[in-house]
């Protein structure tokens, strides 16, 4: 049943399938604006919001007097309806093209027409009592209307207080969250909303990123990341789509996807905890975790790393100026255990003798100062430290260094060959005689290699204690960004500065 089978006067309950038999007319049209507002003030409407005129919009026969027909007038009373019935004929009830609906509705001229014979003047209700009843039904109506006002500003209330109560579990919700705001007002006990001011945590920013707050600034002010920059050559397509108005969103500010990406990198952590930490989908985390460490692999391999002789000397501390002043890079080479593949070849190519496990092996570079200098890709676990010199690219970056400069390296790297061809040094530890015994004065010479030699192990034992990613058995569903991930650990932790002391 639609709207045109409903009378829209005001407290008229007049209905088509009442059995009453009555017409039902339209409203004049937006033509006749002169007519259709007399029927507007007859019927005590306004239009608006909450009553807008449309094809379904009538008002029924109640309201209009027998005058007010131009030729059939419907039915009244029951007679009437009976005799209409009966004649199983169909009238058009057609209204005068100035009618108007009445104030007074049809149910007060249907009691005026059954009214009793007229009474004695003495008996007629005086004007005032009249006045009385016409006023106690607009009052009727008034107090009705005030009742649905009140129950709709009830309404508003209960709205606005659950929407405050659903404001606090959101601002509780983001106290509880991680995210960079949070971690730097840990960090500096500076008060933002709802927080406690002396709940300042030192080295709370150091524990999950690795970095101190001042070290992630500098790092964040080296990267400059925007959306588009940090969008990874793999994710090209995805870009192309969001440019479109397609494509994912990813609802993480930039300080807090470096920050997640960071806290991964730190302590090791899953992306379901990840997920659940930054109130994200797991999706969301792969996601972000693949394009930035695509692009902080790019952009910190934009830094220049590998130095000049003047800045080696400048900055090259007593313990090497004493005894190796002419030291220009330590190296060593350091393996991380990997999953073992199913693949019986793979198992052979990563296989290490020394670990006893399938590893990934890379060579790492320090300056005499302990800065990292070089880091090399991660390659098979088997491959020998003659090969991995050869296969890294250093020697061509020894090219650059003065003729004469030493290298020093562990026992292992036999490259003195190597190092020939570029002119430079080997100063490894001494080898023991046919007899299997070091003679006295190499002993002395093995100590003081071994006393600096020792930084290069210390930095990599940092890198690998500050990146607990790097730790354990690496599965092999990281196979494919674990390289990326190795190198930008140990570009990160030369943003922590020095680990030799200038007493050192």
């Amino acid at each position: 049943m639609g709207r045109r089978d409903y009378c829209c006067v005001p407290l008229c309950k007049a209905r088509r399938d009442d059995g009453k038999m009555r017409a039902f007319h339209h409203l004049p049209k937006e033509e006749n604006a002169e007519l259709r507002k007399k029927w507007l003030i007859a019927i005590r409407r306004d239009e608006g919001e909450d009553f807008k005129i449309s094809s379904e919009t009538v008002v029924c026969s109640d309201h209009f007097l027998d005058s007010d027909y131009s030729g059939a007038i419907p039915p009244r009373t029951d007679e009437d309806r009976a005799a209409v019935a009966a004649s199983g004929l169909r009238h058009l009830y057609r209204l005068k093209a100035d009618a108007v609906p009445s104030f007074s509705d049809r149910e007060k001229e249907k009691r005026l027409e059954a009214r009793p014979p007229p009474r004695v003047r003495g008996d007629v209700p005086p004007p005032k009592r009249r006045a009385q009843k016409a006023l106690s039904a607009e009052q009727q109506e008034i107090a009705l209307l005030k009742a649905e006002l009140q129950q709709s500003k009830d309404e508003v209330a209960a709205l606005k207080k659950k929407c405050g109560e659903l404001q606090d579990e959101v601002d509780a919700f983001k106290k509880t969250q991680f995210s960079y705001e949070n971690l730097r007002s840990l960090e500096t006990g500076t008060e933002t909303e709802g927080s406690d001011p002396s709940s300042k945590i030192s080295g709370v920013f150091q524990f999950y990123t690795g970095l101190s707050a001042a070290q992630f600034d500098s790092l964040w002010l080296f990267l400059e990341p925007s959306d588009e920059n940090v969008i990874s050559q793999q994710q090209s397509a995805d870009a192309s789509a969001r440019a479109r108005g397609g494509g994912r969103k990813f609802v993480l500010s930039l300080y807090n996807q470096l920050l997640m990406v960071l806290m991964r990198l730190r302590l090791g952590l899953l992306e379901r905890d990840l997920a659940f930490r930054f109130g994200v989908s797991q999706s969301t985390v792969s996601r972000t975790y693949a394009k930035w460490i695509n692009f902080l692999y790019l952009r910190l391999g934009l830094l220049p790393i590998w130095p000049t002789w003047d800045s080696v000397v400048s900055s090259m501390p007593a313990c090497f100026k004493d005894t190796y002043p002419q030291t220009f890079i330590i190296l060593d080479a350091t393996e991380l255990q990997v999953e073992i593949p199913s693949s019986l070849s793979v198992q052979s190519q990563k296989y290490s003798a020394y670990k006893s496990h399938t590893t990934h092996k890379a060579l790492l570079g320090i300056a005499p100062n302990g800065c990292i200098t070089f880091v090399s890709e991660l390659f098979s676990g088997s491959i020998s430290d003659r090969n991995i010199i050869v296969e890294s690219g250093i020697l061509g970056l020894l090219k650059s260094v003065p003729p004469g400069k030493s290298i020093m390296a562990d026992r292992g790297f036999e490259i003195q060959d190597l190092l020939i061809a570029t002119g430079h040094l080997l100063n490894i530890p001494p080898f023991r005689d046919s007899s299997g015994v070091l003679p006295a004065k190499d002993v002395v010479g093995t100590q003081h290699i071994a006393r600096v030699r020792i930084h290069v192990e210390r930095v990599i034992g940092q890198v690998k204690r500050t990146f607990r990613v790097l730790q354990g058995v690496i599965p092999l569903s990281v196979e494919g960004s674990i390289s990326q991930t190795w190198t930008v650990c140990c570009l990160l932790t030369n943003f922590k500065g020095p680990i030799i002391a200038e007493e050192d």
